[in-house]
């Protein structure tokens, strides 16, 4: 009966998930939303699905009904290879259901894709996705149970991790390559235009509509990825604008901010439930109220750091040149919620507004 039940929960939520993606994305697709607004929405879809798949498993208990069908133990430490097989199960949920939406995906970008690639794409990301989850659950059970602690330490080590390792995670979810000496060349001459300095370039790829571009990596080791769509698309001054806005973010340390305010957050939420010096209702609220305040404090800070990068970047290349780029890449960027409450990323349509009239001079601190 337990593997029914785990199976019945896989099938059932990835069907939900995958028809509920569809008639979504088709809904989006009648209203002629643009790109970005679409991965947005398809997006949340599977991380809904993943979750609720999580939330049935928990509920029913089937991850421990079957390691118990199997014969295996279902108390510590055996209960980690059920949460295990929970995340594989996750990853395939939230697979199927972004394949729902994809035949409309397909339609709307314009783009020749295939399915079983980008099923395996997807795949391999939610993969990697939930076993970045699996890893800091299970460590912040050991840390519970053996050092009797709140969880601080897993957070905090977790999030030194993050920052160290962000390159190699990035390389390690999507598909990326080592850019010909040509390409290479380019984007040398363009990053000293723009005044980026890292150590590393690495082609994404972007599927012919993405135009993403990122910095990641400690200081010293850091890394650009950028999609081969962005420089297939794109001319040199375009692509100079968008590195010199990376440059900018590089140097104020957005990524790091985002990281500290998220963990330092999480951090008193943990606490308040590992500590109660004034019962635990109270204490509770207490800590956890203070992790609100840090995470609107940081949402905050992150936007005027965003607008700062953005004015570093117009005073080196030109105002015209930032707000066009930033303009031309508007459906095709990554930028999640941008614009939404606690995004960590203020609107495009501010950013280019503060851009073009000059508003965002006060903004800056070069």
């Amino acid at each position: 009966m337990a593997p029914v039940t785990f199976a019945g929960a896989l099938v059932g939520v990835s069907l939900l998930g995958a028809g509920w993606s569809r008639l979504s994305a088709g809904r989006l697709e009648r209203r002629d939303v643009s790109v970005q607004r679409f991965r947005q929405r398809v997006r949340s879809n599977w991380l809904y699905a993943a979750i609720l798949f999580v939330g049935v498993v928990w509920w029913t208990n089937a991850d421990r009904a079957l390691l118990a069908a199997v014969g295996l133990q279902t108390d510590w430490p055996w209960a980690a290879l059920g949460w295990a097989l929970t995340g594989v199960g996750a990853a395939v949920v939230a697979t199927v259901s972004y394949m729902g939406a994809f035949p409309v995906a397909r339609r709307v970008r314009d783009a020749d894709m295939g399915a079983g690639t980008v099923a395996a794409k997807m795949f391999r990301y939610h993969l990697v996705f939930a076993a970045l989850v699996f890893c800091v659950v299970t460590v912040l059970h050991v840390e519970f149970r053996v050092l009797e602690t709140s969880g601080l330490l897993t957070l905090l080590a977790f999030a030194a991790a993050a920052y160290v390792f962000s390159a190699p995670l990035v390389g390690v979810s999507q598909t990326t390559t080592v850019p010909d000496d040509a390409t290479r060349e380019r984007l040398d001459r363009l990053c000293d235009r723009a005044g980026l300095s890292v150590s590393r370039i690495r082609l994404l790829d972007g599927g012919g509509h993405r135009s993403d571009h990122l910095v990641r990596g400690p200081v010293g080791r850091k890394t650009l990825f950028l999609t081969d769509s962005l420089l297939d698309r794109y001319d040199d001054e375009t692509v100079t604008a968008l590195l010199a806005v990376d440059a900018g973010r590089a140097a104020r340390f957005v990524y790091g901010l985002r990281l500290f305010t998220v963990t330092a957050a999480g951090a008193f939420v943990f606490l308040g439930v590992a500590w109660s010096p004034f019962g635990f209702v109270l204490s509770f609220l207490t800590f956890a109220g203070v992790g609100v305040i840090l995470l609107v404090t940081g949402e905050y800070a992150s936007k005027r750091l965003v607008y700062r990068a953005d004015e570093a970047a117009a005073e080196r290349v030109g105002r015209a040149a930032v707000a066009d780029a930033l303009a031309a890449t508007a459906d095709e960027v990554d930028t999640g919620r941008a614009g939404s409450f606690l995004s960590f990323e203020p609107s495009l349509a501010s950013r280019i507004e503060r851009v073009r009239d000059g508003s965002g001079a006060d903004e800056t601190d070069a």
